[in-house]
């Protein structure tokens, strides 16, 4: 998260997926794009299983880099830019909330933010990706004639978002990889531009701009991409719904309907109609779910035994425990400890 002041991005993390540790603040984390002087920026993130990660930035600046440690990966907190944000996953999953929505992105996808959309990223263990920030004047800096090969989907939604002077716009754009587990043809691209960011040659600028007319091209390819536009426009009850998401994710065990609706001042059915028309599961299917997340969390970190996790969950009922947890993850409690323990 950025303010007026300077260069920082806000990090909460979380000791075993249950409490919540106090922020931590790391400058120069993500280096702002600015008009004319840093126009176009190439970023990339990385976490291991164990936990540890790196952030690195190659731009017109001098490159910076970041590196994590903690027991579990960051949770991102909703932000916006005020430059269009490209995501690309390399690894198997990830889950983006934009808005009031849950992105779910695969190895491969591409999904491309407005300045105006907030969202916030849910990092996991042996997570890849690379972001890829435009400002809005070097978008518009693209001649007619120079054959911007851009699909017409993203055509659209970059006009779109360039004619939003008051930043009301609140949708996104993403791009379903076709091709598999097979070689992803952008990450080549994506390399070559990091070259050509990182190296700083003579004449690299037009050597970026090279890069990203293939990489616009690659996009517009139907046999690789499947393009989707979600326009979330005007959300109303999203804080609501997320004030609630935001008490599941911080309470150590379950919360029940009774309890956010004390908490909240709702009633406990206001809050379930909207929770499941912003996120499109109930709340209490929300609650089974994240304490699952925590469960997994602790059997990957800790050597807690079973009775003991489901203890400190407030989960009296083990063997629905477990039923749910082989439902969720396809394994059992103790194969998933000795599969992913760190």
């Amino acid at each position: 998260m950025q303010n007026d002041q300077g260069r920082f991005i806000e990090i909460s993390q979380r000791d075993g997926y249950s409490q919540p540790m106090p922020s931590r603040v790391y400058s120069e984390a993500l280096p702002e794009v600015l008009l004319n002087e840093n126009p176009i920026e190439l970023q990339e993130v990385c976490y291991t299983a164990s936990g540890q990660g790196v952030h690195r930035g190659y731009s017109y600046r001098p490159d910076t880099s970041l590196l994590f440690h903690s027991d579990a990966p960051p949770v991102a907190r909703l932000h916006k830019h005020e430059y269009f944000e490209l995501l690309f996953l390399l690894s198997a999953h990830i889950e983006v909330q934009i808005e009031s929505r849950l992105c779910q992105l695969r190895r491969g996808d591409v999904c491309i933010l407005n300045c105006s959309t907030r969202h916030a990223e849910h990092f996991e263990p042996d997570l890849s990706l690379c972001y890829l920030l435009f400002a809005p004047g070097y978008l518009r800096s693209f001649p007619e004639g120079e054959g911007l090969c851009l699909p017409a989907e993203l055509h659209r939604f970059f006009v779109k978002g360039l004619r939003d002077p008051f930043l009301q716009n609140r949708d996104y754009l993403t791009f379903r990889w076709l091709g598999g587990r097979g070689p992803l043809p952008l990450l080549l691209i994506l390399n070559d531009l990091r070259d050509a960011l990182a190296q700083k040659r003579p004449g690299y600028q037009l050597f970026v701009r090279g890069h990203l007319l293939r990489m616009f091209a690659l996009l517009a390819d139907p046999s690789l991409y499947r393009p989707e536009y979600i326009d979330l426009g005007a959300d109303g009850g999203f804080s609501l719904a997320h004030s609630a998401k935001q008490l599941i994710d911080k309470t150590p065990g379950r919360i029940s309907r009774q309890e956010l609706a004390g908490r909240l001042n709702y009633s406990a059915a206001q809050i379930d109609r909207t929770f499941r028309r912003h996120y499109g599961c109930t709340v209490s299917a929300y609650s089974r779910q994240a304490c699952l997340r925590r469960a997994a969390g602790l059997l990957r970190q800790t050597s807690l035994c079973v009775h003991e996790i489901c203890r400190q969950l407030g989960l009296v009922d083990r063997t629905s425990f477990y039923r749910q947890f082989e439902r969720a993850y396809g394994c059992t409690p103790a194969q998933y400890r000795a599969e992913h323990r760190l």
